[in-house]
């Protein structure tokens, strides 16, 4: 089968590879993808920030069809649509494992960057790692359940956004976009804010609900939240750019015992005024992934119609296609790239 593989540590190195073809253990079923999305965690990946254990295939947020179930899944068959989490398997025992928060697992291995993911034609993972999609949920939406489900968790399970908070998202991508439209959901006044860079993902954000969208680089994000707040500042602040400005406005934006959410993700480590946090008696929150519940409640959210996810997807590429897919995703240009194992290769668009 054709796949998209990390051949070597360090910058660059990926590679579209005839790669083997996965049969599913006991436990797994076997996946044709449908749609898998490049996620930020991808780009630092190909730049040699991110750790991963080449050779390896890439992809970790896909959807797909069953084609094959391992001799103890009962729970799936053939011709079954789901879309699937990380990590793909866990020790199972530990205190995480037990409190059902599988990403603290110490033993925790995740598909697209530990072991094979989903830019490929074929991927193989544990059957509990899965949910069954409704028929009327189309790949394209369900493509962005992964990053759908990062929001939920962040903006509904680690802290709760309430009817009438002044919330703050700071970094307009596909996270952020997600984060700003389950806010609104939760009945949240949202300001988005963002770079130059970011103009379409700003033009997005304004579409899908946003109250205000803010260019960081023409104007004072702060002072525009005191404005707004009259001089309070933002209840809830979501930091999902990981970049050192964005988190020393969003110390600033947010109002003395308000909440700090950390979202994005940091390629190495910063320097930052964590002395705010005292002085303004924040809560700091850091989330990082999902729980099973963050999953129940994104494939409802799909099935009852309540987010357009597939208003975030800009491009959809071949497989071979993958390196223009890969610069219009780290860019600005794009919102979110989705990479199609099906679609002939020239079919992109």
């Amino acid at each position: 089968m054709r796949a998209i593989v990390k051949t070597a540590p360090g910058e660059g190195n990926l590679e579209l590879l005839e790669w083997q073809e996965p049969e599913p253990g006991a436990d797994e079923v076997k996946i044709r993808v449908a749609a898998a999305g490049i996620c930020g965690t991808d780009i630092h990946i190909l730049k040699g920030n991110w750790h991963c254990r080449p050779p390896v295939v890439l992809g970790h947020e896909w959807c797909g069809t069953v084609v094959d179930v391992g001799a103890r899944v009962t729970r799936f068959r053939p011709g079954d649509r789901v879309v699937a989490s990380n990590p793909a398997r866990t020790c199972g025992a530990c205190y995480h494992c037990l409190a059902g928060n599988p990403f603290m697992c110490a033993e925790r291995v995740s598909a697209g960057y530990m072991i094979d993911g989903a830019f490929a034609e074929y991927l193989c993972i544990d059957a509990r790692r899965c949910h069954q999609l409704p028929a009327h949920v189309s790949f394209r939406e369900a493509a962005l359940g992964e990053p759908l489900a990062v929001a939920v968790h962040a903006a509904i399970e680690r802290t709760t956004v309430r009817a009438g908070d002044l919330v703050l998202v700071s970094g307009p991508g596909c996270i952020g976009l997600l984060t700003l439209i389950v806010a609104k959901l939760q009945g949240g006044r949202v300001i988005l804010a963002g770079l130059d860079r970011d103009r379409a993902r700003l033009a997005c954000g304004r579409d899908l609900g946003a109250d205000l969208v803010v260019n960081v680089e023409r104007e004072d994000l702060p002072e525009i939240v005191r404005e707004v707040s009259g001089g309070e500042g933002a209840d809830l602040v979501f930091e999902c750019a990981g970049s050192v400005t964005s988190l020393e406005n969003c110390w600033q934006a947010v109002r003395k015992g308000g909440t700090v959410v950390s979202l994005g993700v940091h390629s190495a480590p910063i320097c930052t005024d964590f002395g705010k946090v005292m002085m303004k008696e924040l809560q700091v929150v850091g989330s990082y992934g999902y729980v099973w519940s963050s999953w129940a409640r994104t494939v409802r959210l799909l099935a009852e119609g309540r987010i357009n996810a597939a208003a975030l997807i800009t491009h959809e590429y071949s497989l071979e296609q993958f390196r223009a897919a890969f610069e219009l995703a780290q860019n600005g240009a794009a919102i979110k790239v989705v990479l199609s194992p099906e679609m002939a290769w020239n079919g992109g668009r």
